[in-house]
Parts: C-alpha cells; structure tokens; sequence
C-alpha cells in the first residue's frame, strides 16, 4: 500500500500546464481514469460474503466538505481560498491519490476533501503526524494539516509543525484536515477502531488489506454523500465500515483484481466506480 511520489505529469498541481492553471482557453477535459497506486477494491461484495464471514465489524459516519480544485481560490465556505498556496507547496510534486473509489478526474475535477482536525479519530491524527516527522514514509503529503484563518482574507502557506515532544491537542481545534478522498483508503481501519470489538486488530495497519483474504481486515467507504453546489453547500458525510474477515469452510480465497481504465473500451466498472461517474 505504498504511496509513491512521481514526477509532476498528470499529478495534483503541476505547474502551467496542471489542474491549477487559471485563465487562458479551457483546457480538454481527460478522460476519468484510476489513480495509479490505488490497489483498494471494494470488499463489501456478494462474491466476498460467498466466501468470507467476519470475525468482527465497526463502522461510523463523519462529516466533511467536499471541493473541487474549480473551488481552490474561492472564498469559504465555498472555496479553499486561505490554504490555497499552501496546498500548491504541499501538495506539488506528489502524485494524486485519487478521488471516492480511485478515480481521478483529472485537473480541475479533482476532489479534495476538508475535516476539521479535531473531528479526525485520534489514532488518524497520530498517525498523519508520525507519517510527516518521518523521512520518506509511505504516508507521507497525504494530510495537509493547517491552522484556520483568524480573518476572512489571511493566507495560510505553512502547514502545522509536526514535533513529537510538543503536541497540544487544545489546538487540533483550530486546525483543518485537507485531503483527497483517495488519502483515507491507506488508513480506513484507523477511523474505526476504538470502541469496537476488536480495536487492537483494527488499529493495527499490518492486518489490513487492499483486498479480501482470510484473517485480514478490509475496509471501504460503504456511503458517502453529494455535496448540493447548486446552493452553494459543500457538506457530506461519509460512512466507513470494517471488517475482519474469516474463510468460510470449503471456500476459495477471492482473486485479487488489478487497477484499469474506466472507459467504454475497458471491462465493466465495479459498482462503486459506476456510482462516481
């Protein structure tokens, strides 16, 4: 489940030629495509209940707001305009994580996600700390995580320092969580974990799997709403379910599937990906 950091092409902000180019001729829009680097399938399947029970489930809903990168220099609430050059730093160079179900729209389309730092479970924002303070983690520029702005036109550049001996969790508060929804498919189970039956299984990120095996725990965004733009709203909620899984007797373990194009030339799309198109 690494997470790669490639060259500019086709990435999040790529320079003149990228989602954030402002003015000029509108450029063609791609085609919607998997992210590359997104092995997650959707593991809440009739083939998967075929063969697998589940040793323990948790599950819980979360808000967020949802943009688009057309939102990237509006005014909240329906922009992301005082971390806009900040998310232009951070995020420059990385490649896209991919939207709801991997897909990745391309320039301007691109989703982009907003939480409140402290609504993150504890164990996700110990987690995106760890993943900062550490050279080269495979975590590592999935979260950005800024102060929020004391005036309507103050810009935030920075993104908050991550020291190990200074966490004050009073100020998670005054902090946001900004994202593409393909970030949270590395850490699902983490958003689950505490207060279930199994926390210590859930918690622990070596159990988990991009794919349906025995003794593993998946995991899936299983619901997630629309954010109603046409009066200006960008709130959803999304819910997240996990599971440890357990082969039922006499059953096969499920082949795994590999990344494609969404297109009329490819293989039928999973239903979660027929359901973002």
């Amino acid at each position: 489940m690494k997470f790669q950091a490639l060259p500019l092409a086709a990435t999040l902000l790529a320079g003149t030629a990228s989602a954030f180019q402002l003015g000029g001729k509108e450029m063609p829009q791609p085609e919607t495509t998997m992210a590359d680097n997104f092995p997650w399938r959707d593991p809440f399947t009739a083939k998967t209940t075929d063969s697998y029970d589940h040793t323990c489930e948790a599950s819980k809903t979360f808000v967020a707001t949802q943009y688009t990168l057309h939102d990237l220099f509006e005014k909240p609430p329906v922009g992301l305009f005082p971390w806009g050059d900040g998310l232009k730093l951070f995020f420059s160079g990385r490649e896209y994580p991919g939207g709801w179900a991997g897909l990745d729209r391309h320039m301007y389309d691109r989703n982009l996600l907003m939480m409140d730092y402290s609504d993150l479970p504890l164990r996700v924002r110990e987690w995106i700390e760890e993943q900062e303070r550490t050279e080269d983690s495979n975590g590592k520029g999935l979260f950005a995580v800024f102060d929020k702005p004391t005036t309507e036109e103050e810009k935030i550049k920075d993104t908050v320092s991550k020291s190990p001996t200074d966490v004050d969790r009073d100020l998670d508060q005054k902090r946001v969580a900004i994202f593409a929804p393909g970030a949270l498919y590395h850490i699902l189970p983490l958003f689950v974990a505490d207060g279930s039956d199994c926390q210590a299984t859930l918690a622990d990120l070596s159990n988990y799997s991009a794919t349906p095996k025995d003794a593993v725990v998946v995991s899936w965004p299983i619901s997630h709403t629309r954010p109603n733009t046409a009066q200006k709203k960008r709130d959803i909620e999304f819910t997240v379910k996990a599971q440890v899984l357990k082969l039922k007797e006499g059953a096969s373990e499920a082949a795994e599937e590999s990344p494609r194009v969404v297109n009329e030339k490819e293989a039928e799309p999973s239903q979660p990906v027929k359901d973002e198109l």
